[in-house]
């Protein structure tokens, strides 16, 4: 199967509800070769393509738009922090909130 990249739609459920059906269309990885050539030859490089995931549509149910479903999916956030919880994250780390000079 080298060369062929699978593809295709599939549904997912919305990372934000979890209730309504959001269509996305899915292209598997695959590993890319690029040739480097200088006088001596030339040098193949082998690296990694990721998945792709392209949301098609809105989620029926709680109303998100694809872009914020794509940026959801993509880093695994579904919820803005607060800036009170983001002080409290940091506090609870150890880190100072307040330099003093």
């Amino acid at each position: 199967m080298t060369g062929l990249a699978r593809h295709g739609e599939v549904q997912i459920t919305c990372p934000f509800c979890g209730k309504g059906k959001v269509n996305v269309y899915h292209k598997e990885g695959f590993v890319q070769a690029r040739t480097s050539r200088i006088s001596a030859g030339g040098k193949q490089t082998f690296y990694k393509k990721p998945d792709e995931y392209h949301v098609q549509n809105d989620c029926p149910e709680c109303g998100k738009t694809k872009k914020e479903i794509e940026h959801a999916f993509e880093t695994g956030i579904t919820r803005k922090q607060s800036h009170q919880e983001k002080l409290n994250r940091l506090k609870e780390a150890g880190l100072p909130t307040r330099i003093e000079g």
